[in-house]
């Protein structure tokens, strides 16, 4: 099944939104095994909404549009969709009766404007919303399905994963299994020495390499007629993937490093203090997104300039004074400092030249020393670390997960020596 995804939202056309509502559909349709192969922005405008959807059934076997399902004049996309199909606007109790109790349990009286996403093009199917108040609508027309879904994330993730996926999945009528391996410390073009090609034993799969600064995830799609095969080549591709790159990968599906480094720390029942420098807190915040990280994390320093090292973390003055902010040094007694004046078993130490300004030959921009002080002993490494501030921040944070995360296991804090 061919599908194409039509945003709606001036917003979006602006650049003023980024459209994350494509990214996240785009995804889980291909796991489902269903093919996006257009995807279209419009505005907010009757006209252009029809227009889209119109040119998207004449080139796609569906087509799911998110966006203009709220109450504001701007949200034309139920009556543009009508006009089109020839399905009149019709109220549905159901809906009114389910965004009046929304309205009563949040303690709020809504205006009567709310209750225009009520109207339901005659003949659709609703899928109730489970965090909102727009409902989800499928048209079949000619055949073709015709998705509405709300252009709020949340709303619009939660209906599809209750909602589109199982459908189109069981339109398609084929068998679908997948997994990603989560990998950090090599590019994609070392993994691919590692993995090769694709071997002729794992039949009707797919398989991707998806670059960030977290990482490379390793994305592995089988598809065919019978759930028995797909499940067994699956588990073959994972066993020989996995034999192959087992000491790269941090985690499988969507977890992410701070959820793996959090869980080991639960074990071990330890906890972790934070000296963050060019940073900033990032890894704290990354350490503390995690539900539940009260559990493990008890604080975080952010000293940025020489005169908090020496005063919140207790770094030596002659050590800053010789071999600069910028060291292994410095990065270990702000480890050091941050796990004894916080009373907890690890303590983790970052600084460096974040950019764009700053650096110099000997330590250029990218530079950064991160250092790791727990029981198991004091270990640092200097990393060389490319892209804007910004970039190099995240990464810098990134690459102290995956450091801690192995020193906790006791593997090698280099992953090219895995």
């Amino acid at each position: 099944m061919n599908v194409e995804i039509v945003t709606i939202g001036n917003e979006v056309l602006s650049g003023r939104t980024v459209d994350t509502n494509f990214a996240y559909l785009a995804r889980v349709l291909e796991e489902s095994s269903v093919q996006v192969i257009w995807h279209s922005t419009v505005g907010d405008t009757a006209e252009r909404i029809a227009e889209g959807l119109s040119r998207a059934l004449d080139r796609a076997d569906a087509v799911v549009m998110t966006g203009g399902l709220g109450p504001t004049p701007d949200d034309v996309t139920r009556k543009a969709v009508a006009t089109l199909l020839s399905r009149p606007l019709q109220l549905d109790e159901s809906v009114l009766a389910n965004i009046r109790e929304r309205g009563k349990r949040s303690g709020r009286k809504l205006p009567s404007t709310v209750e225009s996403m009520a109207l339901i093009p005659r003949g659709a199917e609703v899928w109730p919303n489970p965090v909102g108040a727009a409902p989800g609508i499928l048209i079949v027309h000619r055949e073709k399905p015709v998705v509405l879904l709300p252009g709020v994330p949340n709303e619009m993730e939660a209906l599809a994963e209750e909602f589109l996926v199982p459908y189109l999945r069981q339109r398609t009528g084929r068998a679908v299994e997948c997994f990603t391996l989560r990998t950090y410390g090599s590019f994609e073009s070392q993994l691919h020495e590692r993995i090769g090609a694709m071997p002729e034993e794992w039949p009707g799969t797919s398989f991707a390499y998806l670059p960030s600064y977290f990482g490379v995830d390793l994305r592995v799609t089988v598809v065919g007629n019978n759930d028995h095969t797909v499940r067994e080549t699956a588990l073959r591709a994972y066993n020989e993937l996995m034999a192959k790159v087992r000491g790269v990968v941090y985690a499988e599906g969507g977890i992410g490093m701070e959820e793996v480094v959090g869980a080991i720390l639960a074990e071990k029942k330890w906890r972790i203090a934070t000296a963050e420098s060019c940073t900033g807190g990032l890894l704290a915040k990354r350490i503390t997104d995690t539900p539940g990280s009260s559990g493990w994390f008890e604080r975080g320093f952010v000293t940025y300039s020489n005169a908090s090292k020496l005063d919140q973390l207790g770094v030596d003055e002659a050590t800053l004074d010789a071999q600069g902010a910028v060291s292994a040094a410095v990065a270990e007694q702000m480890a050091q400092g941050a796990r004894e004046r916080a009373g907890v078993e690890v303590g983790v130490g970052i600084t460096g030249v974040a950019g764009p300004d700053g650096g110099s030959d000997n330590k250029p921009v990218g530079t950064v020393f991160i250092a790791l002080s727990t029981p198991l002993g004091i270990v640092s490494r200097i990393h060389r670390l490319l892209g804007t501030r910004a970039t190099v921040r995240e990464r810098a944070a990134q690459t102290a997960l995956d450091m801690l995360r192995r020193h906790l296991l006791e593997l090698p804090v280099d992953p090219s020596l895995d």
